[in-house]
């Protein structure tokens, strides 16, 4: 086999279709049809099943599919890294993490490594999943638990949730807010139906709280900026609400049990685990800056 196999494989794998292949890349659709023929000769079985004009992956495909992803990725950041001391790293997150996270770490592990070059994807936590097992990223910041035969993880932090206050809110002077405190509170919320938002929903349905939500939308750093416009509060987990917080934003600690676990992945055999290693140093200093104390970094959370 060779580059023409495995690009012809994950086309019809993205495809469904040798004809839908052959268009992605620019061929005729018998030179795919050739090349998968070649390619399941090479491996001594078949990888799709035929079915009402398109192909379906079999458990071999499925399998096979990440370690293609991962060839490639790595062909593709050979050229275009030709005559460069070394490929860029390639990481992903939401935005907020990127900016407040990644951001800092990336600072000093530039510090460490001259030339280094980094490739920063903004991504949910389930496409920083796929891509990170597909091979197309180095690291990724995602919620735990993962649980995934291509991908190994690195437990970062568990934190509870916070309320991020304008910083002139009558709710300031607490050490900690009850879900009965934000009673006819203007609420900026997260993430409809995703499961923090459905936990906090049932967290002031047992309070009996009906919130005012005033805005509903789905990264902590855009929840802040409407904070910061005096349009409401909101709640979030505590490492992001606390990296949003200065001159103009507190945050306060919400007295419920929702806990928000985080943790890195990257690819079980990373192509290099040095660099990856000194990454996730500097991204766990930063985690611990942000949080302040960081004695209670990965403490069970109080009842």
């Amino acid at each position: 086999m060779d580059l023409r196999h495995l690009r012809a494989f994950r086309a019809i794998m993205r495809a469904g279709s040798t004809v839908g292949a052959a268009r992605a890349l620019g061929v005729s659709q018998p030179s795919i049809s050739r090349l998968l023929s070649e390619m399941e000769t090479a491996l001594g079985e078949h990888l799709f099943i035929r079915a009402n004009g398109r192909l379906v992956a079999r458990e071999a495909a499925d399998a096979l599919l990440p370690e293609v992803e991962r060839a490639l990725a790595g062909f593709d950041d050979l050229l275009s890294g030709a005559g460069r001391a070394t490929p860029p790293l390639r990481i992903a997150a939401p935005a907020g993490v990127v900016a407040r996270i990644f951001g800092p770490a990336v600072r000093r592990l530039s510090c460490d490594t001259p030339g280094l070059r980094v490739h920063a994807e903004i991504l949910s936590y389930n496409d920083t999943l796929d891509a990170v097992a597909a091979g197309r990223l180095d690291l990724g910041f995602v919620k735990a638990p993962v649980s995934h035969p291509a991908i190994a993880s690195v437990e970062m932090v568990t934190v509870g949730s916070d309320v991020v206050l304008p910083r002139g809110h009558r709710l300031v002077g607490r050490a900690e807010i009850l879900p009965a405190d934000l009673r006819a509170e203007p609420l900026v919320l997260l993430g409809r139906h995703r499961p923090f938002r459905v936990v906090l929903e049932d967290v002031f349905a047992r309070a009996g709280v009906q919130p005012e939500i005033a805005i509903e939308t789905h990264a902590v750093s855009a929840a802040c900026s409407f904070v910061r416009e005096g349009l409401g509060v909101t709640i979030a987990n505590a490492l992001l609400a606390r990296a949003e917080i200065g001159q103009d934003l507190v945050s306060r600690p919400f007295r419920a049990r929702i806990e928000h676990r985080f943790c890195l992945i990257h690819a079980r055999r990373p192509a290099r685990p040095r660099l990856l290693a000194s990454f996730v140093a500097h991204l766990q200093d930063v985690v611990q800056d942000i949080l302040g104390r960081p004695e209670q970094a990965g403490r069970a959370l109080p009842e």
